[in-house]
């Protein structure tokens, strides 16, 4: 009791007031004291064995109070210190002192376990039923420790007593039984010996919380059991993914042994990421949530000279694909496998590019960099015909074929011979025989791992073939590293050929220097023309010509695929023989080629000028001006033949008495007056550069600024050359434009800028152009953006759409006639100068609009100066040239989905084809880069057009090289890749360079039919024909004079829907005409002609005889055949199935004429029948065509005709 009054006395004296004022006294204990006083008593209530702390404790109060004494007021800060120090050194003393009893107590406690251990007869409360567990559980904890050790006392007090020996004895066992308890209650006496049967009820408690886990408040045992049971699994899975890393480890390891290792057993990393990364993209195209198989970006390494061996490879890929799935992981495998035999045809191949580079220098004794092609396809011919004549095995191709020779090349008699001999069935799936092992794995529970190996037709049960089987195996497991018998160098020699040839025999670089040199005035802009001009990677085709890598792919495909090595050699030894130049056309060829390179440079430098005259960049130059300045060269001696330059440019363009010269026109026009002047005309040339050039002087300034206007304006036409055929990022290129040079070049001044384009929309059933704005500068966009404006609203912009040139209003708020699209802006704010500037496409027709004004700006002074309008014209020239050139590409996606539906029910075993357009690569060494930006399926018809087409670099694709060996020369390939048969055909453009490339995949089926091989060449040769017209620029060229069909007079948009079908059209045209009275004879012949014949017809007469789609003439064969004479040739010549006279039902000619195979057609024979049923044919296609967009007809985009107004 003495511990508690006096802490409760501490803590009321320490409670008392202090008198204000009075300084602090030290009659009060300080709060350590009561805080010591209370740590002392948790002290003792935890540890009941500790006896003498209520003394210390008493003792450290009286401490406390002789420190009191001790010290004074003043030193309160030491006292404080001093305290704290002896308080936590007596503590100290008091928590030994505390361990040191448990230690005592523990050791007490395992002498007794060992002198009397835990009885063992307490183990028969513990069982594993758990009905009982609770009351069990109970009972052992709380009532049986005490009431055993009362019954045992109870049972001595007996015996002493001798109670049950003498009946006189009084004795109440359950008062004493009550009395003991309660004596002897555990709660008041922890430390009382426990009996041994007690000590083995313990263990029984204990046991029963570990091992039965349905006790109510037994959680702490739930927890151990579930975290026992997580950690079992844990470890299961660690196991199981132990063992399946193991065996996914293993399985690369056989697969690494599948690939062609190098002399020191190891293969390229940029195989192998090409490899990983082809499979994801394959693995992405068939994912229904459209997650990536893989999350991060594979690196790639830039040369092939980094390589893996065995244990590297498997360390480089494992982490990659240790995340797929059992099946994927098998289809990672059979992709490798696939990579693996591609590229073991790659080392092949690249064998013999290098016999047929070194061929082509040989030939080439001049090093012009060309070899005549039709020398080349003649010793072809006569190498094709000496080997046919001597039975050999194998055979190249027919040089007089395509994909050889063009298709307009092809002799129409060898055309038609050829494909009569028969028809070509589709190979079966064939597994390629150089596929040695191929490795199966399977995760632990789904199967074991097992190796595959070829079927050898031995009894695998007798132990000596077992032998030589394995022994086969490896020896062909050997081999399959040795190309041609010899390993491999390690290098591929040929992998770049484009790149590294493709400035061998171009002057270009050479004479690019060396006109910097000369005009150094010029030497900076040559070097940005330069710089900017387009990649020489890619080669023009050329019918009569062919440079480095054309020879080598030319050649490449003459071989095929299987040739031996010696029969390579056999060929390039021919062709070095058989090809001789004489001496005098060696010169006549370096003289053209020389010749060429001059009009090159030439070209360049003029071009160079142009732009350091048109320092603004606007686009063109005034003719006046030009001649007001050339009249002075010389003094004015040569006025009369400057007088006579107006007859290079076109007639329409000379007899204008104001013309403005763009950049093409301006260098025709100064070549024109260097022909005339007298003198040599190299010296005459750099003379009149020389004088143009010093003629117009720029300050720093001026150049400076003209500078970056020509970059800004670039970046617009690079803009639309990259976006993958989308407008958005080529608007922006031009707002961003706008915005840095109002910064820059007009005083910081704040614009806003909007960018319409012309349509035609119908109103009240009336046709009426419109202008739709499509893009504007932010703050205007919830005011303007697809709004239209038409001509019956208040704008300046019709009158720049119908003048072709630019309306500046200098101040908006005087003119009267301005369209506010912002009606909040208060008149006040409606200040400042506003500038409408036509698009214009290089026909000179409008097509839109670029406005651009300075209401937003607060300063009076924001009127647009002559050089700022000056670059709005060239902005506006910019924008033209990257709309249509997103616009052609557009057209050609177009023109290629009309060319795949002609040909999707015709040639069934094309199963797929993707539509790449090529685009500028940013590394310049690269080349150009591929766009895929169409799919079509050809088993449902269906194309898609990608919104964000995907990117395909060379280095990444090393497997689908092809696509840029056939871009580099723009010549067809025919390959395997991934196991299928692949078609690369180029698109090209009036240049011959590739744009893009057709990739169609046959499936296993290497060689197409005859029929569907004819209807493909077909195809593809009026594609090209549609695209030539498509790419047509030339500003004389009229599009409607060249119209064919009624629907193309209609908008652009009409006119490429139908093209393709239009040139299918003609050509069927001119093979209707040639048919003649004898070519019918055959049909007239029948009297009970065959069905498909007869169906033919039917669609044929239909077409000009409607009213009898439900008569009895149409099934009459005598009724049909009569028809079929010269007028009906007439009738096909002239007929438009697109004119608005023509009302037919497609569904009627459908029955007739879609229901016939096209194979069945091709197998009957007939040149009429055939030639009736692909007219007929297309003719249905135009009709649906037509019909299908005149009802389905939205808003499309015009363009009109401006005035001669200069």
């Amino acid at each position: 009791m003495k511990m508690t009054f006096n802490a409760t006395e501490a803590s009321q004296t320490h409670t008392q007031p202090r008198p204000r004022g009075e300084p602090a006294s030290y009659t009060s204990r300080p709060p350590a004291t009561l805080f010591l006083c209370f740590a002392v008593t948790l002290q003792t209530t935890m540890d009941p064995g500790c006896s003498d702390s209520m003394e210390e404790c008493d003792s450290a109060i009286g401490f406390t109070d002789i420190l009191k004494d001790r010290f004074s007021i003043e030193n309160e800060a030491a006292y404080k210190q001093i305290f704290t120090d002896t308080m936590q050194e007596r503590g100290l003393k008091l928590h030994q002192k505390t361990l040191k009893n448990i230690q005592i107590q523990r050791e007490q406690r395992e002498k007794t376990e060992k002198e009397e251990p835990a009885d063992v007869l307490a183990r028969e409360w513990f069982s594993q039923e758990k009905s009982s567990a609770d009351t069990r559980s109970y009972l052992l904890d709380q009532l049986m420790p005490s009431v055993v050790h009362g019954v045992e006392s109870l049972l001595m007090e007996l015996e002493n007593k001798r109670v049950l020996e003498d009946d006189m004895v009084t004795f109440d066992p359950i008062n004493y039984l009550g009395e003991f308890l309660m004596r002897q209650n555990p709660k008041f006496f922890p430390g009382a010996e426990k009996l041994a049967y007690v000590r083995g009820l313990e263990q029984v408690v204990a046991d029963l919380k570990d091992q039965v886990f349905d006790l109510e408040f037994n959680r702490l045992g739930q927890l151990k059991e579930q975290l026992k049971e997580n950690q079992n699994n844990r470890v299961q899975v660690e196991s199981i993914q132990s063992q399946v890393m193991e065996m996914r480890k293993g399985a690369l390891s056989l697969q690494f042994q599948e690939w062609t290792l190098d002399v020191s057993g190891r293969i390229p990393l940029a195989l192998v990421q090409s490899a990983l990364k082809s499979f994801f993209e394959v693995v992405s195209e068939y994912t229904f949530d459209n997650q990536p198989a893989y999350n991060k970006e594979l690196a790639t390494a830039d040369t092939m000279e980094q390589k893996l061996h065995e244990d590297e490879f498997v360390e480089y890929v494992y982490p990659v694909i240790s995340h797929l799935s059992t099946d994927l992981f098998q289809e990672l495998l059979q992709h490798m496998a696939q990579c693996a035999d591609m590229f073991r045809e790659t080392i092949r191949h690249d064998i013999w590019r290098q016999k047929f580079s070194d061929l082509f220098l040989a030939c080439d004794s001049g090093k012009v960099g060309f070899l005549d092609r039709q020398r080349v396809l003649s010793l072809m011919e006569n190498f094709y015909d000496l080997l046919s004549l001597k039975s050999e095995t194998w055979q190249p191709r027919n040089p007089r074929q395509w994909p050889l020779i063009e298709l307009g090349e092809m002799d129409p008699t060898d055309f038609w011979a050829e494909f009569q001999e028969g028809d070509n069935q589709p190979e079966e799936n064939e597994e390629n025989p150089t596929t040695a092992v191929s490795t199966v794995v399977s995760s632990p529970g789904e199967g074991q791992k097992e190796v595959q190996s070829e079927d050898t037709g031995e009894d695998a049960s007798q132990k000596e073939e077992e032998t030589r089987d394995h022994q086969a195996e490896d020896n062909t497991s050997r081999m399959s590293h040795f190309i041609e018998g010899k390993p491999w160098s390690g290098d591929l020699l040929t992998s770049d050929l484009a790149i590294r040839y493709s400035s061998y025999g171009d002057r270009s670089e050479e004479e690019c220097r060396d006109a910097a040199t000369k005009f150094t005035d010029l030497q900076t802009i040559i070097s940005d023309i330069h710089t900017r001009g387009p990649s020489r990677i890619p080669s023009a085709f050329d019918d009569s010509a062919l440079n480095l890598p054309q020879f080598v792919q030319l050649m490449e495909t003459f071989v095929g695929e299987g040739a031996p090595l010696a029969a390579v050699e056999e060929l390039a030894s021919f062709i070095q023989k058989q090809y001789a130049e004489t001496e005098e056309e060696r010169i006549a060829l370096l003289a053209k080629v020389r010749q060429e390179a001059l009009l090159a440079r030439q070209k360049l430098v003029l071009q160079a000028l142009f732009e350091k005259w048109d320092n603004d960049g606007s686009g063109f130059l005034q003719l006046e001006e030009v001649e007001g300045v050339l009249a002075n060269y010389k003094e004015g001696m040569e006025s009369e033949v400057v007088t006579r330059g107006r007859e290079s440019l076109s007639s329409s363009q000379s007899n204008r008495g104001s013309r403005k010269l763009s950049v093409a026109e301006f260098i025709r026009y100064i070549l024109g007056l260097i022909h005339q002047l007298p003198g040599p005309e190299e010296e005459v040339y750099e003379n009149m550069v020389e004088f143009l050039t010093t003629s117009v002087e720029r300050t720093q300034t001026e150049k400076l600024r003209g500078a970056s206007r020509r970059k800004w304006l670039q970046h617009i036409i690079s803009v639309s050359e990259t976006s993958g055929g989308r407008l958005e990022p080529v608007y922006k290129a031009v707002l961003q434009a706008l915005y840095k040079d109002a910064e820059a070049n007009g005083n910081n001044k704040k614009i806003s800028a909007n960018i319409a384009l012309l349509e035609q929309s119908s109103v009240m059933e009336k046709w009426n152009e419109v202008l739709r704005y499509v893009a504007c500068t932010s703050e205007d966009a919830i005011y303007l953006l697809n709004k239209t404006l038409t001509r019956d609203m208040k704008g300046v912009s019709f009158a720049a759409v119908d003048s072709g040139i630019p309306q500046h209003v200098p101040r908006v708020q005087y003119h009267g006639n301005i369209q506010f699209w912002n009606t909040e802006r208060s008149s006040d704010e409606r200040k400042g100068s506003l500038i409408v500037l036509p698009l214009m496409d290089t026909q000179e027709r409008v097509f839109g609009t670029l406005s651009i004004d300075t209401l937003r700006e607060l300063r009076d002074r924001n009127i647009f100066l002559t050089h700022e309008i000056s670059f709005y014209q060239g902005v506006t020239n910019a924008l033209s040239t990257a709309y249509h050139h997103v616009q052609r590409q557009r057209n050609i996606l177009q023109l290629v989905s009309s060319a795949l539906a002609w040909i999707y029910s015709r040639a069934p075993n094309i199963r797929a084809i993707n539509t790449y357009l090529m685009e500028p690569c940013v590394d310049k060494a690269q080349g150009y880069v591929f766009r895929n930006m169409m799919h079509t399926d050809n088993n449902t018809g269906v194309s898609e057009i990608y919104s964000s087409p995907a990117t395909l670099r060379r280095r990444d694709n090393l497997f689908r090289d092809y696509l840029f060996k056939c871009g580099d020369s723009s010549e067809v390939i025919t390959t395997d890749a991934y196991g299928e048969r692949h078609i690369a055909v180029p698109i090209r453009d009036q240049s011959g360079r590739a744009l893009g490339v057709l990739d169609l995949n046959t499936g296993h089926c290497r060689d197409l039919p005859a029929h569907e091989s004819q209807d493909l060449q077909k195809m593809l040769q009026m594609l090209q024909g549609a695209c030539y017209e498509i790419l047509e620029e030339e500003p004389s060229t009229d599009i409607r004079k060249k119209a064919v069909l009624e629907a193309e007079r209609g908008s652009a948009q009409r006119r490429v829907g139908v093209l393709f079908h239009r040139f299918m059209l003609q050509d069927l045209r001119q093979c209707v005409s040639k048919l003649d009275h004898q070519s019918f004879a055959e049909l007239k012949s029948y009297k009970e002609p065959p069905a498909m014949v007869h169906s033919i017809l039917k669609a044929v007469l239909l077409m000009f005889c409607p009213a009898w789609a439900e008569s009895e003439e149409i099934h009459s064969w005598n009724q049909c055949k009569l028809k079929v004479n010269s007028d009906l040739i007439r009738k096909i010549l002239s007929f438009d199935p697109t004119a608005q006279c023509v009302q037919l039902n497609p569904e009627i000619l459908a029955k007739y004429i879609k229901g016939i195979p096209r194979g069945a057609v091709w197998k009957h024979g007939s040149i009429p029948a055939e030639h009736l049923y692909n007219w007929a044919f297309t003719c249905l296609s135009l009709i649906e065509l037509s019909q299908k967009m005149q009802n389905t007809q939205p808003p499309s985009l015009v363009s009109m005709a401006a005035p001669n107004v200069n």
